[in-house]
């Protein structure tokens, strides 16, 4: 007589398996698991936050040992991963697939080895279908990610990964998957590419890079040649949508309008040791504080002097902003990586806002709000006036979703008032205002109206709120291929406003938009003033100050000061330091206060001072 057991598992059960399985195979060695595959799916669905790798790693270890005899369960385990990485779900969501693939290492032999060669020729054989150029990343986007990650793991080495992309450049069918390839392997793998390849093969890889000339590659190729520290002889343009001839590249040279002049380099502040992201300004100490990924907040004196460091325990930050009537600074954090959890496990805190005081020179803490339901606060503004209000843009976690987890990710701007709760760490929003339908990238106020204030989103749309009401009271723009009101052709990176009639928006799509609030109808849309290209790369920042017509704008090319007195905007590009390094992508710009002065920071970790002459 034989007797056969099949065992039902829920995720939770699976740390006293073992010991079930013990029990059970003294009785029979017939003992299966039922439904291995999706027992399997729903533990590796618990990776997208990147919060349980060991404890994902050690269940998964456990149900491979329990069934080493099933003669399907690698097939299993492949079918399963396969299932969540490349669900269609996860790119809606912009849900990175590093998180599951970091996995792949720590699972036992052969478990390991079978799935890494199982997986390897399945994503090739996905990124090698022949595709128009022009075709949706969405079909292929994960692939790509997936392919960088096996290369980050040296499941591939970094020589043959070279190969098979400089091949696939080559082949316009193959090209919009291999330039997201190289994409993404020079975001995961940068060190690998400059420290273990050949020069040569660099070379060749540049030069397959160079040959790609599409206009629809343009953002990507920005983007690796900076990262690499390739170039090729960017094509310098003016235009208005009023005027239609193009202003010549020359006319960068002039001077601007009014008889003003340029940006010229002073010197650079030291003091971080990653990319600085945030900066923010305090007029009443004339001090400047930046943030780093290193996670570490400095403010400065005037002359470079670090005056105080302050040390974020867990998080970075990725926006700062300073109350300039009640001198609080305000920065939103997002959890470091390498943040350790019990027991060697890796588990990220949720993003957090945080306020400090003024303490001497320096700042102290005052309040920490732990964003528990939020995935993502991703930029922050004080609002100004006696009131301590504030407002950002986030990505919450809502329960209303159809995804296998019964969750969803909405986007909000969010109105808080600190004087609502006796403790800013149960703050609450007053007024959270929904219509963004994609990652809100920006908040920046409106000087004429307190009352007022603007987001920009990842969804191409301006829109303008009111805190007195529940709903969006203005959208900038007009109407684009999609039949709906949108400001840009591509996601909106800033904004920035001082009067009804200079309010900036700017984006990925490389252009730099002019409004005026007072042609906003009721129904909202209308068309910018102008319009601006000053290269042919993504605009990361745009800072309106120096004098009441210009602005500092920073593009992944370089550092402009704009006049916007005129309807063709004049531009210039910013004198370079005498030293002539190559300065890194300035991910923020702050004016000093009613100073002449601009602060730049970004990738290569300084604060470079500019003085407008």
């Amino acid at each position: 007589m034989k007797l056969f057991i099949e065992v039902e598992i829920s995720p939770d059960e699976i740390p006293l398996a073992n010991e079930l399985f013990r029990t059970l195979r003294t009785l029979t060695d017939h003992v299966r698991t039922r439904d291995l595959p999706k027992l399997f799916r729903t533990i590796i669905s618990r990776l997208e936050d990147g919060n349980h790798l060991e404890q994902v790693a050690a269940e998964i270890s456990t149900l491979l040992t329990e069934s080493v005899r099933s003669e399907t369960v690698y097939d299993d385990l492949f079918g399963a991963f396969t299932s969540v990485v490349f669900n269609q779900e996860l790119v809606l969501r912009q849900q990175s697939v590093v998180p599951f693939m970091l996995l792949l290492p720590r699972l036992p032999e052969p478990a390991q080895t079978k799935l890494r060669d199982a997986l390897i020729p399945k994503v090739l054989k996905h990124l090698t279908v022949k595709r128009p150029v022009d075709a949706s990343r969405m079909d292929f986007f994960a692939h790509a990610e997936a392919f960088a990650s096996l290369v980050t793991l040296e499941f591939v080495s970094i020589s043959g990964a070279i190969t098979t992309i400089i091949a696939l450049l080559r082949k316009p069918e193959n090209r919009s998957a291999a330039v997201t390839m190289l994409g993404k392997t020079v975001e995961l793998c940068l060190q690998q590419l400059t420290d273990k390849c050949d020069p040569s093969a660099l070379a060749d890889l540049n030069a397959a890079l160079q040959n790609v000339t599409e206009d629809v590659f343009q953002y990507d190729i920005n983007y690796i040649e900076d990262s690499m520290g390739w170039s090729r002889q960017p094509a310098v343009s003016l235009d208005s949508t009023r005027v239609s001839p193009v202003q010549p590249p020359g006319d960068l040279k002039k001077g601007l309008a009014d008889g003003s002049g340029g940006l010229h380099a002073v010197e650079s502040f030291l003091g971080h040791r990653q990319t600085v992201f945030a900066m923010a300004y305090d007029e009443k100490r004339n001090q400047l504080i930046s943030g780093g990924k290193d996670g570490t907040l400095i403010a400065w004196t005037t002359d470079g002097q670090i005056s105080e460091t302050v040390e974020m325990a867990r998080h970075y930050a990725c926006s700062m902003d300073v109350h300039p009537s009640l001198q609080t600074l305000l920065v939103c954090g997002v959890a470091k990586e390498e943040a350790p959890g019990p027991a060697g496990t890796r588990i990220l805190p949720p993003p957090c806002i945080v306020s400090y005081g003024p303490n001497g020179r320096g700042w102290k803490e005052q309040g920490f709000l732990s964003k528990e339901s939020s995935k993502l606060v991703s930029c922050i503004k004080a609002m100004g006036g006696s009131e301590h209000a504030f407002v950002t843009g986030e990505t919450v976690h809502s329960n209303s979703g159809l995804d296998g987890s019964g969750q969803r990710l909405d986007e909000r701007v969010c109105y808080y008032d600190i004087q609502t709760s006796s403790s800013f760490s149960s703050l609450q929003p007053v007024r959270q205002y929904t219509e963004h339908e994609d990652l809100i990238t920006c908040v920046c106020l409106f000087p004429p109206n307190s009352n007022l204030f603007l987001s920009g989103s990842r969804d191409f749309t301006v829109r303008v709120w009111d805190r007195r009401v529940d709903r969006c009271v203005g959208l900038f723009g007009t109407v684009g291929k999609t039949g709906r009101l949108q400001a840009h052709d591509a996601m909106i990176t800033c904004l920035d406003a001082i009067d009804t009639n200079m309010i900036l928006s700017a984006g990925m799509d490389t252009r730099i938009l002019r409004w005026d609030s007072r042609t906003l109808g009721n129904q909202g849309g209308c068309g910018p003033v102008s319009t601006l290209q000053l290269d042919d790369s993504a605009v990361l920042k745009v800072a309106l100050g120096g004098t009441a017509t210009t602005a500092a704008v920073s593009t992944l090319r370089g550092l402009y000061l704009v006049d916007f007195a005129l309807p063709r905007p004049i531009a210039r590009l910013a004198d370079p330091f005498k030293d002539g390094r190559r300065v890194g992508r300035y991910h923020d710009l702050k004016w000093a206060g009613n100073r002449n002065v601009l602060y730049a920071a970004g990738d290569d970790m300084r604060v470079d001072v500019y003085a407008l002459r």
